[in-house]
């Protein structure tokens, strides 16, 4: 490691020091942001700091909170994600979030240096760990359908999942991709027959390969929130029929079961999807309701050795965004459901 000298202080590598920390699940040999999310955060007291990035994959948008207002960077680019200048020397507070997911681009993190000093970056105790779809990634938050859905309009820090964490003081970490499903993935035209989030899960970064996360003990979560579904009910006639119930609610014991051995305090919490009702694809099917019975059968398998509840989560309405996904309203009112039942369960 090359030693950079004043007016600049280089840091050691980002997961061996107390002055800043990855922030969701980044595998620190690669030090890449891929799940939606993930970044980096430090403290320092100087006016200037600069983060490297050693490479990007695709296209990526990223968020850069300093003291607590936010920019968004709807093209992460270049060499160096830095400060604005004018920025007063004193102390300072600097995450990076990713907003974007794997689907579309990766960013890889270098050195971050200042020129000024470094302090302890804080955190809170308390973590979250959300398990989902292209709900839980943020697709098409930011656009109104009718609408493509980019790097650029996916927002994961205005998700459910992020606005529920920061709502209750907790560290979180996503693991979602887009069109994934907890017993098949999206159909249209045809299904998507790459690996369903049991086995993404297995991994570090999400384009690792399979069972490479190594499981870190200052990364077990007080909470799993698992937000699985709406994919698993899509089918076409004479392409896919409609899903078992049963099925699904096996899958979702089994899943919950590989969880919980390795995080056996874990309170668990099983939502049901907006973008699912009773009306469509038809009134016999009943999605909203078939996905909520089927989720109460699972907890009825499992509540006698975990703790485990369901959020129901009205369907959505009208207003929408990219390819009818949940916008910022919707997200903000499901926040405030599974923040208060995280709270509710957990004592917070």
């Amino acid at each position: 490691m090359k030693l950079i000298i004043s007016p600049f202080v280089l840091l050691a590598a980002i997961d061996h020091v107390t002055a800043e920390r990855f922030l969701g699940r980044v595998n620190p040999d690669t030090r890449e942001l891929t799940w939606p999310g993930t970044g980096v955060s430090f403290t320092f007291t100087g006016s200037s700091a600069s983060i490297e990035i050693e490479a990007t994959t695709g296209t990526n948008s990223a968020q850069l909170t300093i003291d607590g207002v936010a920019t968004v960077i709807s093209d992460v680019n270049g060499t160096s994600i830095t400060t604005p200048a004018g920025l007063r020397n004193g102390n300072h507070t600097v995450e990076l979030r990713k907003r974007s997911e794997a689907l579309f681009g990766t960013i890889s993190v270098g050195n971050i240096t200042t020129d000024g000093t470094f302090g302890p970056d804080m955190y809170s105790p308390r973590k979250i760990q959300v398990i989902g779809d292209s709900i839980t990634v943020g697709y098409g938050l930011d656009g109104v359908n009718p609408c493509v859905n980019t790097a650029a309009v996916e927002n994961n820090p205005k998700t459910y999942a992020a606005l529920a964490a920061d709502a209750l003081n907790a560290d979180y970490d996503i693991i979602a991709w887009s069109g994934i499903g907890l017993t098949r993935n999206y159909v249209s035209p045809t299904p998507d027959t790459s690996d369903i989030m049991p086995q993404r899960w297995t991994r570090y970064g999400a384009l690792d390969p399979l069972n490479s996360y190594t499981f870190p003990a200052n990364a077990t979560p007080d909470a799993v929130v698992i937000n699985l579904g709406t994919n698993d009910f899509g089918y076409q006639t004479g392409i896919r029929d409609p899903i078992v119930p049963a099925e699904y609610t096996a899958a979702m014991v089994n899943f919950v079961k590989t969880i919980q051995k390795h995080y056996p305090d874990a309170a668990f919490f099983l939502l049901t999807s907006p973008m699912l009702n009773d009306g469509y694809p038809s009134t016999q099917d009943a999605q909203k309701t078939t996905q909520k019975n089927a989720l109460n059968a699972a907890i009825a398998q499992l509540q006698n050795s975990t703790s485990v509840s369901l959020v129901d989560i009205p369907s959505q309405g009208s207003d929408v965004g990219c390819d009818y996904h949940p916008n910022a309203a919707t997200h903000a009112a499901m926040a405030e459901i599974l923040a208060k039942a995280l709270a509710g369960e957990l004592g917070w």
